[in-house]
C-alpha cells in the first residue's frame, strides 16, 4: 500500500515530468533535430574511418612487401563506404521525418505526448 507522501511525490513527479516533456516537445525538439544531423554525420564518418584504418594499415604494409595491395582490400573499402553512405541516407531520412513531425506538433499534441510519457515513467512506481 502506498503512503500519502509516496503518492504526493508520485503526483509531483508526474507533473514535473509532464511539464518538462511538454516544453521539450513543443519548443526544443524541432530546433535540436536540425543540429543533430551534423553530429550523426560526424559519428558515422568516425565509425567508417575506424573500420577503414586496419585495412589501410594492412594495404600499406602489403605494398611495402609485395609492391601491390591485396585484392580484397578494395572490395572491403568499397563495402565500408557503401554501408556508410547507406547509413547517411537512412539517418538523413529519419531525422528529416522526425524534424517535420516535431515542427507540426502543436500545443495539444505536445501536452498529450508529454502526459503519456510522464505516465509511462511514473505509473510503474505506483504498482
Amino acid at each position: 500500500m502506498n503512503t500519502p507522501p509516496e503518492v504526493l511525490r508520485t503526483v509531483v513527479s508526474f507533473l514535473v515530468l509532464g511539464g518538462a516533456f511538454y516544453v521539450l516537445l513543443r519548443w526544443v525538439a524541432a530546433p535540436l533535430l536540425t543540429q543533430v544531423g551534423t553530429g550523426v554525420e560526424y559519428a558515422l564518418n568516425v565509425v567508417a574511418v575506424g573500420l577503414l584504418l586496419p585495412e589501410y594499415c594492412w594495404t600499406r604494409a602489403q605494398r611495402r612487401v609485395t609492391g601491390r595491395a591485396a585484392a580484397f582490400a578494395y572490395t572491403y573499402g568499397d563495402a565500408v563506404c557503401a554501408l556508410t553512405g547507406a547509413g547517411h541516407r537512412c539517418a538523413g531520412t529519419l531525422l528529416t521525418a522526425l524534424h517535420e513531425a516535431a515542427a507540426r506538433l502543436g500545443h495539444r499534441g505536445s501536452l498529450w505526448i508529454g502526459t503519456l510519457a510522464a505516465a509511462a515513467l511514473v505509473v510503474p512506481r505506483l504498482l
